[in-house]
């Protein structure tokens, strides 16, 4: 017979030739002799639990904070497979750090409120809740404007319109005061500077011993259904649990177990010339009818813009491909909406333009759960910045099973009645079922690259 108490495997065990009952039932091993009859009690320590996260991005980052400061017992593992510095640019490098709370995807908007708690939390200079202007300047585009200060409301974020005179207060490198636009200002959006945002969760992870491993994920072994571990460039690592957090990267380690929709595709970003900091960062700006992004990096200007045909790209070759034509009129579009000092900036000297290549998904929303039908495999991949720490919270309950609560509460007099309550955290269910990975199963592939594709120009989710 075998039994399972707390963290311990306890075993009991008659051998009939010496007339010997071997029991695990204290903590400390123990020998009673009675007669001819021996009590042998043992007690056999519960296998360690390996957890192993692949990739050290924000999302693998933030998990790997997450999991070592939670209840885990004292014999759990935890590492997280980095590729090599010198090998692939990872999209976390890349990503122009806009922290945009609201969306009209609720879990989207769930997830990054959960996001900026935890980034408020962090060293300086990892997160700037700098706010965010959304702008318009058509009679259709203030319209919308105005239905998404309601939705603020319903989600509980503080925002309010503002006439193009505070624009330019605001955020004078990117409006002239014209008299038409408006905008909609989220005054707890913000700003995060993504690789300050992983040091400072590896720090933490590592403080709570969590270990980094250098390597190149080669490919997931399981059996019979359970994970046990991944083939990588430095040999083979076992593992109880693995989460794929791996980006644009996390779709091709997955493909012989299920099809992960994530689509990389081709993004043009632009940094200013250099110049003296002003102080505190002022607001990202959007222009959600021209598909075109701007933010304050401290030292230039930057922006993007989502105005071309989408680009799909390899994932192989890293998240930084070269510049490609089809953005040039899609730059030059965006150019017009800026300034005359900022449009000069982001053609001079010093100024840099870059392919940053980041992932779509069909619905708009990441892939984050449990793959298939194999035990001890989850995956949260399509994640922005936005919402990478909101993920990793999620991520997390799962791994753990922490959705559920137990209440012990008294009987009558000289009892004492425990009674197990299932409390349903109905947020949490509910991000289960939508950002499931086997939402789009019985799907064509390239069915699913379209759609993926078409959300690329309506990355706002404008159009829900």
């Amino acid at each position: 017979m075998e039994l399972v108490l707390g963290n311990q495997t306890s075993a009991t065990y008659i051998l009939p030739h010496h007339n010997i009952l071997i029991s695990s039932i204290s903590p400390t091993p123990f020998f009673t002799f009675s007669n001819s009859d021996a009590i042998l009690t043992m007690t056999v320590p519960k296998p360690p639990t390996r957890i192993l996260i692949l990739g050290s991005g924000v999302v693998g980052s933030s998990l790997a904070h997450v999991l070592s400061t939670s209840s885990l017992p004292p014999s759990t593992t935890i590492q997280v497979l980095s590729p090599p510095l010198t090998t692939l640019t990872t999209s976390t490098s890349l990503a122009p750090g806009l922290v945009g709370q609201l969306n009209a995807l609720p879990a989207l908007t769930t997830l990054a409120k959960a996001s900026v708690k935890a980034y408020l939390t962090l060293p300086p200079g990892a997160f700037s809740q700098a706010g965010g202007l959304e702008i318009a300047s058509s009679a259709e585009g203030i319209k919308i404007l105005e239905e998404r200060l309601e939705k603020a409301r319903e989600a509980g974020l503080e925002a309010r319109l503002v006439d193009s005179e505070e624009i330019a207060k605001l955020s004078p490198q990117f409006h002239v005061k014209d008299g038409v636009s408006r905008g909609l200002y989220f005054p707890t959006d913000g700003v995060a500077e993504p690789s300050r945002i992983v040091e400072a969760y590896q720090a933490s992870a590592r403080a709570n011993g969590v270990e980094f491993i250098e390597a190149i994920a080669l490919g997931i072994k399981h059996l019979n259904g359970v994970v046990k571990g991944i083939n990588t460039s430095a040999g083979f690592i076992s593992a109880d649990k693995i989460i794929v957090a791996s980006g644009i990267w996390s779709a091709e380690l997955l493909k012989d177990i299920l099809h992960i929709p994530v689509i990389p595709v081709g993004h043009p970003y632009l940094h200013g010339a250099p110049r003296p900091e002003r102080g505190e960062k002022s607001p990202f700006v959007r222009w959600p009818e021209k598909g075109v992004y701007g933010r304050d990096h401290g030292a230039c200007e930057g922006f993007g813009t989502y105005d071309h045909a989408p680009l799909p790209v390899a994932a192989a070759e890293g998240a930084e491909k070269g510049w490609a034509p089809e953005f040039d009129s899609a730059v030059e579009r965006a150019l017009g909406l800026f300034p005359s000092e900022t449009r000069q900036a982001m053609t001079a000297d010093g100024s840099r333009k870059f392919n940053g290549v980041f992932a779509v998904t069909p619905d708009g929303l990441p892939v984050v759960g449990p793959v298939g039908d194999i035990n001890g495999l989850w995956v949260a991949a399509g994640v922005w910045v936005t919402h990478a720490m909101g993920v990793a919270g999620l991520v997390a309950k799962m791994v753990l099973k922490e959705e559920r609560e137990v209440e012990v509460s008294s009987g009558g007099e000289g009892s004492e009645v425990v009674e197990e309550v299932v409390v349903v955290d109905e947020e949490f269910e509910e991000l289960k079922r939508v950002l499931n990975p086997g939402r789009f199963g019985g799907r064509g592939v390239e069915e699913l690259r379209r759609e993926a594709g078409g959300r690329y120009n309506d990355i706002y989710n404008l159009e829900e």
